[in-house]
């Protein structure tokens, strides 16, 4: 997949400088680590104003996700990879709540004074509610990451073969 290719040709000197272990688990941190740093990158951009930027980097975001949601073994993994799929789904879908958010009221608004205060309250909801999706699927990619981190290396042996 593109979004998959590009990340890892990104990454690729971090797996040569010693970097995780290239297996599914390995795989899955840098993937993480990507969906990371794009969602602070958006984060940014959203705070900054700058929507398209904003976009590039929550699409990214959203790709990266899908690519480990698409990973999952739903047959063999049982209620675990069920319960993942579900979460990674809903992390795009809050990805998706942050990418509608708006820092400004488009232009030729407001006409009025009271447009003005209702499209500048409608701003920074939107703002806010932008950030707190963003911030809420850190937090949910960021313990996802550190369940993996503390998975047993016996697991992880036994899941490559």
């Amino acid at each position: 997949m593109p979004a998959t290719v590009s990340f890892r040709a990104s990454h690729g000197s971090r797996l040569a400088q010693g970097g995780p272990a290239v297996n599914p688990y390995g795989i899955a941190q840098l993937l993480m680590d990507g969906a990371l740093e794009r969602i602070e990158a958006a984060r940014e951009h959203l705070v900054n104003g700058e929507q398209p930027e904003r976009q590039s980097q929550l699409r990214s975001a959203v790709m990266i996700i899908s690519e480990l949601r698409a990973d999952l073994d739903l047959p063999r993994g049982g209620a675990i990879a069920a319960n993942l799929d579900d979460l990674y789904d809903y992390m795009c879908r809050r990805l998706g709540c942050a990418a509608c958010g708006a820092r400004a009221f488009p232009e030729g608004m407001p006409r009025s004074d009271g447009e003005q205060a209702n499209a500048c309250a409608k701003g920074a909801a939107d703002l806010q509610n932008g950030i707190a999706a963003l911030d809420e699927v850190s937090h949910l990619l960021d313990a996802l990451q550190s369940a993996w981190n503390y998975m047993p290396v016996e697991v992880r042996v036994a899941s490559r073969n």
